[in-house]
């Protein structure tokens, strides 16, 4: 049996040829598909033209008010940040709900309820949470793994870590821009919490009492330093390695006093300073940002011609299809 001979060289160049021609063919007819489009489209004009204006029409007498977004920093004190994430999420939820008994305690309308969601986040600050938890990089990565999120600041605002951070950003949305007032009733909602009440109240206190135990015992260190002042000679009592005061039957370490006194005094300052602050479990940091909120939905004016313009083009495109191939068909004569 006869090896297959291979084709010749003319056999190759008519394949070729062959499909050079299908090809250009193919492209005159999705040319002249083009043509046939324009023209339809220039020869329809008016049609087009009363859509657009009709969908723009539509779109702009059918636009919903628009929203608008509040965001403010707030201070968490009294470590209330677990509470204050729940005051917020409970919140969020009776607003979704429109429950009249909330809203009534809250004094907001019921009608035309002025806040439609409330959200928080705290603002993340990782060397701060670092120092924080005193925890080593290899434990820091371990607690990492450990966590199933999909960004670096989802990672460091989860559950895990959000009741280590002091500042969180509160995020309001508004149904309209005069109801920024409102966003009070938001803080005022978690400070009055009975519970918060109390934590507050029981915190304050402490800070009250610790401030009082650190001046009576700074005082107590400036007699006691005074007292054995007056009664040794400090120009003897000198060492080269260590500043002491000695008394017959009694040593007191003058670097050692001084030193905790300073401490004590470092404290006392930032208990006054947080003493200050504390005022509410709750406060607010900086000035409320508000801006307009606007998403591709809310430009009906513009959704709506193009709309109305793709479904005609569509339904055009859909009849000239069927037309044509019912020719096709009629020109075989399979349909006799």
């Amino acid at each position: 049996m006869s090896a297959p001979q291979p084709a010749s060289n003319v056999d190759q160049e008519m394949d070729l040829k062959d499909i050079f021609t299908l090809f250009q063919r193919t492209f005159y007819k999705f040319l002249a598909l083009c043509f046939k489009a324009v023209d339809f489209t220039f020869k329809f004009w008016w049609i087009i033209l009363l859509l657009i204006i009709a969908g723009a029409t539509l779109g702009f007498f059918s636009k919903g008010k628009p929203t608008y977004r509040s965001e403010v920093v707030v201070q968490s004190n009294f470590d209330s940040q677990a509470y204050l994430y729940n005051a917020i999420k409970q919140f969020d939820e009776n607003l979704s709900e429109k429950d009249s008994v909330f809203l009534r305690s809250v004094d907001l309308s019921i009608e035309n309820i002025p806040i439609k969601s409330v959200e928080i986040k705290p603002v993340i600050d990782v060397m701060s949470l670092v120092e924080e938890l005193k925890i080593s990089d290899r434990t820091f990565g371990t607690i990492i793994k450990e966590l199933e999120v999909n960004d670096e600041e989802e990672l460091f605002a989860s559950d895990r870590f959000y009741t280590n951070y002091k500042y969180h950003k509160l995020i309001i949305d508004l149904r309209s821009e005069e109801a920024k007032t409102e966003i009070a009733k938001v803080i005022d909602y978690v400070n009055n919490k009975p519970f918060i009440q109390r934590i507050k109240e029981e915190r304050i206190q402490n800070i009250k009492e610790r401030i009082k135990q650190n001046e009576s015992i700074m005082v107590q260190s400036d007699a006691l330093v005074e007292s054995y002042t007056k009664s040794a000679d400090l120009s003897s009592q000198i060492s080269n390695e260590k500043l002491s005061f000695f008394n017959n039957s009694n040593t007191l370490n003058i670097n050692g006093v001084l030193t905790f006194k300073n401490t004590l005094a470092i404290e006392t300052e930032q208990l006054r300073n947080d003493l200050a602050e504390s005022l509410d479990a709750v406060v607010v940091i900086s000035d409320l940002q508000t801006a307009k909120q606007e998403s591709f939905k809310d430009r009906k004016e513009i959704i709506y011609p193009v709309l109305f313009v793709f479904i005609f083009l569509f339904f055009a495109g859909v009849r000239y299809t069927y037309f044509s191939l019912r020719r096709e068909v009629e020109s075989q004569n399979l349909l006799d």
